[in-house]
């Protein structure tokens, strides 16, 4: 269970570090959105039909991770200072998403239909 947290963690994480998204904070901002939806997707997962549909909407979602990873890849690299800056700002919206999305880990586990289609979305992120 912890080591899921830490992978959504690092998820969001390498996706701030990896580029219409006008800046990286911009960037971070989209991403953290579209996580807030697959944690709606997950919220509605209660059987295995659908665990099967909630697959499908976070492929779907994943594909605007790697559309938005895209544009922040084509964006200047912010400095470290900047990076710190921005990481902080947004620290406390992280941490409510990690206690938020911590209860339907273990949907994940339930269901590996959710576990792969899970993994190749944060796999966009890159």
């Amino acid at each position: 269970m912890r080591n899921k947290l830490l992978m959504v963690a690092s998820a969001l994480l390498v996706a701030a570090c990896s580029g219409g998204i006008g800046s990286y904070e911009d960037g971070i901002e989209a991403q953290a959105e579209v996580m807030q939806e697959m944690l709606g997707v997950l919220e509605k997962v209660d059987d295995e039909s659908s665990a099967k549909k909630a697959a499908g909407d976070i492929e779907a979602l994943g594909n605007r991770l790697a559309e938005i990873s895209g544009q922040m890849r084509e964006l200047p690299r912010p400095d470290a200072s900047e990076m710190r800056d921005i990481m902080q700002k947004h620290s406390a919206a992280m941490q409510e998403f990690q206690q938020d999305v911590g209860a339907q880990m273990m949907k994940l586990a339930e269901y590996p239909v959710l576990t792969d289609a899970w993994m190749r979305a944060m796999g966009n992120m890159r």
